[in-house]
């Protein structure tokens, strides 16, 4: 099936490299769910935690398609072309923090002030009572856009070491005190609690991030001194950007949608959604993460057919672990449901549509792990471009999947949609990264990267 792509497979070494991600997500993702188990005790899926889920949801869709989602794909490639100078690997850290940093303040004090029109955008079904909840919540949770920005600057500079736990296990942290402060607080405060804990969550995940880092030799000084590597990396950013918007604002498409249906329909899809990215964490992102850094490392040594070697294992291994994963969880979507949150005020209906909607994102794992792997390949080849152009042709089948389906299928639609975007990204970059490696055959001039 791989043909074009053939070569060695290493895939004990990819999976052993991964190995901490792995086990960081089976020990946070309990605590994940926990966590949310925690809050369908306390909120169900009422309009109350419609009002939480889009608050939620959009400082971490601004901070994502301005900040750390373009961040995410390039740092690495970036940083990898100082991995063995750790003073101009520091520089560079200092001065991709301090950007990040001044950036995100000045970005999240336009968000607070526009917060009520955001809200409206996003949610145009809520009742005003509800909307003006939503943005009181919004604006408690703005540190995260700025201190999710700043993990993800830490993250690529530890991955370029391949240090992978540290950053993985700040999710246990956030889980922790997440959980905490919900329960301690939500007697007095009601779901402001959720909340308070997301940002103070977000906080100890930046904070456990520095005795890493020193202890990599990277040093952390307010300083904006990039030299060479700023033009590469704002060539990459400007497509990386357009990237992430597609994927991020397709899912507030999503719940804006949902809006329009019944109360909790928004809370269904995500309470679905996290059920649906615990496969996706364990197989999919240990190996794109992994996968990344070794293809920037081949590319910055001109070693284009250890490239094609290393994509064609993985996307083989891929397969190989969520195609049976993804027919099990479409099988057993309901009692795993069931098992997880139907407690306290999540009720069997919320179950049955919450379900419904799992079955549907279950069968598209692999095209989500397809998506996922191939748009970091061409990430780490310097071609951000390829995938945000494949992302703008499957955003709008995303969105006209959701008008169409969810007007026979309600929530299941939307669900429907977003397989569809997955599909269509997952299949369009493949068949482009296969011309790629014809184009770039050894011994080609191509084989040479250029500087973006």
């Amino acid at each position: 099936m791989l043909s074009p792509l053939t070569g060695p497979i290493r895939f004990p070494a990819l999976m052993r490299r991964g190995l901490p991600i792995v086990m960081a997500t089976i020990i946070s993702r309990p605590l994940g769910y926990l966590r949310t188990a925690i809050q369908a005790w306390l909120f169900g899926a009422t309009a109350a935690m419609d009002a939480f889920v889009l608050a939620f949801s959009v400082p971490s869709f601004l901070q994502v398609i301005f900040l750390s989602g373009p961040l995410s794909g390039v740092l690495v490639p970036t940083f990898s072309a100082v991995r063995d100078d750790h003073d101009a690997l520091s520089r560079l850290f200092s001065s991709l923090f301090t950007a990040c940093l001044l950036a995100s303040l000045l970005f999240g004090l336009v968000a607070a002030l526009i917060a009520p029109a955001l809200m409206q955008l996003v949610g145009p079904g809520l009742t005003p009572d509800i909307q003006a909840l939503a943005v009181f919540l919004f604006r408690l949770m703005l540190p995260m856009l700025s201190l999710q920005a700043l993990l993800s600057v830490c993250k690529g500079a530890l991955n370029t070491l391949d240090s992978y736990g540290p950053p993985e296990y700040a999710g246990l942290v956030f889980n922790i005190v997440f959980v905490l402060i919900a329960l301690l607080l939500t007697p007095s405060l009601g779901i402001t609690s959720l909340a308070l804990g997301a940002s103070i969550g977000t906080l100890a995940q930046v904070a456990m991030q520095f005795p890493y880092l020193c202890r990599h030799g990277v040093r952390y000084r307010p300083m904006l001194h990039f030299n060479a590597h700023i033009k590469p990396l704002l060539t990459l950013l400007q497509w990386a950007f357009l990237s992430t918007l597609e994927s991020t604002f397709g899912a507030q498409v999503d719940r804006a949608m949902a809006s329009l249906l019944f109360p909790g329909a928004i809370s269904a899809l995500y309470y679905a959604f996290l059920l649906f990215m615990l496969p996706a964490s364990l197989a999919i992102i240990p190996l794109s993460t992994v996968l990344l850094t070794d293809l920037a490392v081949d590319y910055q040594k001109r070693e284009v057919a250890n490239v094609r070697r290393r994509v064609a294992a993985a996307l083989r291994l891929m397969l190989l672990l969520t195609v049976p994963v993804a027919v099990a969880g479409a099988l057993w979507a309901e009692p795993l449901t069931r098992l997880v949150y139907e407690y306290g005020r999540f009720h069997t209906s919320d179950t049955i549509r919450t379900a419904q909607a799992l079955q549907i994102f279950m069968l598209g794992l692999p095209f989500y792990g397809g998506m996922h792997m191939l748009s970091r390949c061409f990430y780490a080849i310097h071609d951000t471009k390829t995938p945000a152009i494949v992302g703008c042709v499957a955003l709008a089948v995303n969105i006209a999947g959701d008008f169409i389906l969810m007007q026979f299928f309600s929530h299941r639609g939307i669900a429907m949609g977003r397989l569809a975007f997955w599909l269509v990204s997952a299949c369009t970059l493949y068949l482009l990264f296969l011309r790629r490696c014809r184009r770039l055959a050894p011994g080609d001039p191509a084989d040479r990267p250029t500087t973006p």
